[in-house]
């Protein structure tokens, strides 16, 4: 799109200013060979007055005097009456025989005759030096154009290309994407779409982590309570033979409730799983701190992340989890904020700190508990495996726990 914009406006920028250089090329052209006319015109009238004066004085004219006359500029040449041309006497620039565009002549009443040339590559010299200027100024313009044309494409092609990066992430399944608003109605228009599509996803997306996390025990616990006790409703001595059969039916009846709560989060559980897959840590922690606001910002983060550490979690989601705990330690803690990445051997270890106290017992971080900017990030971090803590040092420093990748484990074996 930048490109189109900028060929366009450089197009139209490149073909105004050559007509108008061209037009004026040959203003200026005219210009030059009016005044070369009208200089020898002049240039005649003063020399013919000058030869009456030297004639009439009984002096000779000279090839000296002629140049004097010509004051470098023209070529004057006078034949005395009954000479031949071999016998005229010249003076002033040199001339070629077909410099005669720029001559005029005269004869005067005695029979000679007096003639005036301008030569043309004098003139042609000063077409050029007259249009020159117009030429580095029309280059000038078309650079300018080029510049402008530049910038301004950059600026209007800015929005849609910060829109289609949110796509591009959208569609990797990142949620996490701001949007920006736009003074472009049409760059707006599309961006006010995608960000109801990203408000829509992150509901959806937050309702899902809620029942992965929260299935087991809200599904699972109950049942398990109302087996055990219809198991023990069912061993009572003085239960009548058709109520415990009745008791065995429902027990039935709650065995394959379990299985198919079980299948159900096992189901659940594959789907969040589809997207974890072994990945790389550091690029992503690396990612997590460019999302930062500023480069400000950047500059107090340190990173420590060794490549090579792969853990099965989905990429986004744990750019996302990271971002969060850095958000919180750049806003809310103090000094420099450190990112670092461990291989514990059963598992990969993030530690975010900042020089700041701390900010909580040492403990596990659960959704209910956690402080409202970071239940999503908490809730998230549990959906993959993860598990977040605050641990017990005297600054504050969050330690976020990963699977380790299998892939891992394989190559350290």
């Amino acid at each position: 799109m930048r490109e189109r914009l900028v060929a366009a406006l450089v197009g139209t920028a490149v073909a105004v200013v050559v007509v108008m250089a061209v037009v004026r090329a040959y203003a200026l052209a005219g210009e030059v060979e009016r005044s070369a006319h009208a200089t020898v015109e002049r240039s005649l009238t003063m020399a013919t007055v000058a030869v009456d004066e030297r004639l009439a004085g009984g002096r000779p004219v000279t090839p000296e005097f002629l140049t004097a006359l010509s004051s470098g500029v023209v070529n004057i040449r006078f034949r005395a009456a009954g000479a031949t041309d071999a016998g005229a006497v010249t003076g002033g620039p040199p001339v070629s025989a077909t410099d005669r565009e720029f001559a005029q002549s005269t004869r005067r009443p005695d029979g000679s005759e007096l003639t005036v040339v301008r030569p043309a590559d004098d003139i042609g010299r000063r077409i050029s030096d007259a249009v020159l200027p117009l030429v580095v100024l029309a280059l000038g313009l078309v650079l300018a154009a080029a510049v402008v044309g530049w910038l301004l494409a950059r600026r209007l092609s800015q929005p849609f290309q910060e829109l289609a990066a949110a796509a591009r992430a959208l569609a990797r399944g990142s949620t996490g994407v701001e949007v920006p608003h736009y003074g472009i109605p049409e760059a707006e228009s599309v961006g006010a779409a995608l960000r109801e599509g990203l408000a829509r996803i992150d509901r959806m997306h937050e309702r899902e982590q809620q029942f992965a996390v929260n299935a087991s025990h809200e599904l699972r616990s109950p049942i398990t309570a109302l087996a055990l006790r219809v198991e023990g409703l069912g061993l009572h001595p003085s239960l009548p033979d058709d109520a415990r059969a009745e008791v065995a039916e429902l027990r039935r009846g709650l065995d394959r409730l379990s299985t198919a709560v079980v299948e159900v989060l096992e189901s659940a559980r594959d789907e969040r799983d589809a997207g974890a897959q072994a990945v790389d840590a550091a690029p992503l922690l690396a990612e997590a701190v460019d999302r930062l606001g500023s480069r400000r910002v950047r500059r107090r983060v340190e990173l420590a992340a060794p490549g090579g550490v792969l853990v099965d979690v989905p990429a986004e989601a744990l750019t996302e989890v990271v971002a969060a705990l850095l958000d919180d330690c750049v806003g809310t803690g103090r000094g420099t904020v450190r990112v670092e990445l461990a291989h514990r051997g059963t598992h990969v270890e993030v530690v975010v700190s900042d020089e700041g106290p701390a900010r909580g017992a040492p403990d596990l971080v659960h959704p209910d508990s956690a402080p409202l900017h970071l239940a999503a990030a908490v809730t998230t971090a549990e959906s993959f495996g993860g598990r977040l803590m605050v641990a017990d040092a005297h600054t504050h420093r969050y330690r976020l726990l990963l699977p380790r990748s299998e892939v891992t484990t394989r190559h350290d074996a």
